[in-house]
């Protein structure tokens, strides 16, 4: 008998005799049961399988072969997307994109996007995430790969870096948060570290292991105290205000995070709810960074919502100040954020390159590519293009490392 145990994947038996095989908790792909048991006759539980009659050697081989093409079709489990699993042998670089990866703009922050996806569907979404997105195929990468070139990156700053986990999606649906936080930690050159999250998902447990991570600061997205405001911002019924109150306290008291409450002060939706937010921050001893809400093409844009103009943005920002005594405008220099050498670009805008396409990307017609160490984002493609295809593209974008193309 060989048993095969894994760490990141669990299996669970279908109705239909199919073995449902959940990768990073979030996300699945389904095997069917001739596939096994031309294997061997076989029990799926756990993080296990078993194989009879089959030794050890023969099974892995053969099971390899199954999960290469399983995690070739992972769908997302949230957003019921098909997803690209990013490896360090998928011959994906992780810089040249915003949807995912890592973003250097030039200063001594690095972005790290370890996926896309999100549980909620904010009403305000800049980027268009979440349950209701137009987006048709999540992205998701292997911890240790993203945790390494992120390193790289650090590295070649040569100064001190803060990292931000700010995804185009919720990161705290990424299973090996943990290991990624005290990963980037074991970096020399990273100072702090801030996830950027909705506050949804976590609990005390977590929090707790987050911060035995090393995690520094936590933002959450809180943007009403009114639970019948929150729900209607955050898009989803079942959205639960409390919680998400009694968690950020429960950071902000009972470990070294530093918490800041970060809402998106929309015009007419949850304007009214400032003042609480700043009362509630200053009450559990959090930080409060008010956002003014802006129209974005690609994302979502209610109906009557309002662009607070920016003189009265911060004159109601700086009336909050004196009233409650907590600081609510702040600078790059807050936080310490310096210019740094720039990233070299491995080629330039209005360049022709040579490159291999990938991936299909997040959008209809879109694809990625890859040369030279970096991504290009191919969108509106006149033609369908076919996985390992070499095309010629000039560049028409590539402002800090993150490129744009268009196939010639």
């Amino acid at each position: 008998m060989a048993t095969l145990t894994f760490q990141d994947l669990d299996f669970m038996q279908a109705g239909n005799g199919k073995v449902i095989a959940r990768f990073l908790h979030n996300y699945q792909f389904e095997i069917e049961p001739e596939t096994l048991r031309g294997i061997g006759d076989y029990r799926a539980e756990g993080n296990s399988i078993e194989f009879k009659d089959v030794d050890e050697d023969a099974a892995k081989r053969r099971f390899n072969a199954v999960l290469d093409l399983g995690l070739s079709n992972l769908t997302n489990a949230v957003t019921k997307k098909k997803t690209l699993y990013i490896h360090r042998y998928s011959g994906i670089p992780l810089i040249g994109t915003t949807s995912f990866g890592i973003i250097d703009r030039n200063t001594n922050m690095i972005e790290v996007r370890p996926l896309t996806g999100c549980n909620m569907n904010c009403i305000f979404c800049s980027v268009d995430e979440g349950l209701a997105s137009r987006k048709t195929s999540e992205v998701v990468i292997e911890e240790e790969y993203l945790a390494a070139e992120a390193k790289k990156l650090a590295e070649f700053k040569g100064c001190e870096c803060h990292v931000i986990i700010n995804s185009q999606g919720e990161p705290t649906l990424y299973k090996p948060m943990p290991k990624l936080i005290s990963d980037l930690k074991a970096i020399p050159a990273v100072k702090t570290i801030t996830l950027i999250t909705n506050g949804t998902l976590l609990t005390e447990r977590f929090i707790d292991e987050l911060a035995a991570a090393g995690l520094t600061m936590l933002n959450i997205s809180l943007n009403a105290i009114d639970p019948k405001i929150a729900k209607i911002m955050e898009g989803h019924g079942s959205y639960d205000v409390e919680k998400v109150k009694k968690m950020a306290a429960y950071a902000a008291a009972r470990t070294a995070i530093k918490v800041t409450l970060a809402p998106v002060v929309v015009g007419s939706y949850n304007d009214s709810e400032m003042e609480k937010i700043v009362r509630f921050a200053k009450e559990i001893g959090a930080a409060t960074a008010m956002q003014n809400y802006l129209f974005y093409r690609k994302g979502r844009n209610p109906r009557n919502a309002q662009q607070m103009p920016w003189p009265k943005f911060y004159s109601e920002l700086e009336s909050l100040e004196k009233k409650y005594g907590s600081k609510l405008v702040f600078s790059a220099a807050d936080y310490k954020i310096i210019k740094t050498r720039p990233l070299p670009k491995p080629f330039r805008k209005g360049q022709t390159v040579k490159a291999q396409v990938v991936a299909e990307g997040r959008y209809p017609r879109e694809y990625i590519a890859a040369a030279e160490g970096r991504i290009i984002t191919l969108p509106d493609c006149e033609r369908r293009l076919a996985a390992a295809e070499k095309v010629k593209i000039k560049i028409v974008s590539d402002k800090h490392n993150i490129f744009y193309g268009k196939v010639t």
